[in-house]
């Protein structure tokens, strides 16, 4: 079930340091893009994505540290590539999976307006379950209406999130 304020204590949004890849649309942004480009360097991660190489050092160490992504050279320039993440956090009833697929979803929150206010609206749990209509969506098991209905969001609010994460489902 979407959530109704992104400050409330969901599953998604509570955790610990596990979940500061989730908090962080720069470096899950940078975690997609070396699952996407398999033996990328911290020069195309800094060139394609426009971040500062400071912080992908930092960020790349961090994702290295928390076992999402590894070296995968033993020369230089060192090469890196993701680890595909599968996580369940249950929370009482309440279920939720941490994929590959969810964090993409976040990072577009650095270049989707459309994603970025839903979360803000909805939080990460709101999105993580955005994401599981949008995976029927897109095989046309539902709608925008039906989402709209159970997760209790206008139908227009659904449908533009259901679009902004087409891309994130297709791929």
């Amino acid at each position: 079930m979407a959530t109704s304020d992104a400050n409330s204590a969901t599953p998604l949004d509570t955790g610990g340091e596990a979940f500061e890849l989730l908090r962080n649309a720069r470096k899950a942004w940078i975690y997609t893009y070396i699952r996407h480009h398999p033996s990328s360097t911290i020069k195309e991660v800094v060139e394609t994505l426009e971040v500062p190489q400071r912080t992908v050092y930092e960020y790349v160490d961090d994702l290295e540290a928390a076992g999402f992504i590894e070296q995968s050279n033993d020369g230089r320039p060192a090469a890196y590539r993701a680890h595909h993440i599968d996580l369940q956090l249950i929370d009482g009833n309440t279920e939720r999976r941490i994929t590959p697929e969810l964090v993409e979803a976040i990072a577009r929150r650095t270049h989707d307006g459309d994603i970025d206010t839903y979360v803000d609206r909805h939080g990460l749990d709101g999105l993580a379950v955005a994401l599981d209509y949008a995976r029927e969506y897109v095989d046309g098991s539902v709608t925008h209406r039906i989402m709209a209905r159970e997760q209790d969001v206008s139908p227009l609010e659904a449908g533009i999130v259901l679009d902004a994460l087409r891309p994130v489902v297709e791929d």
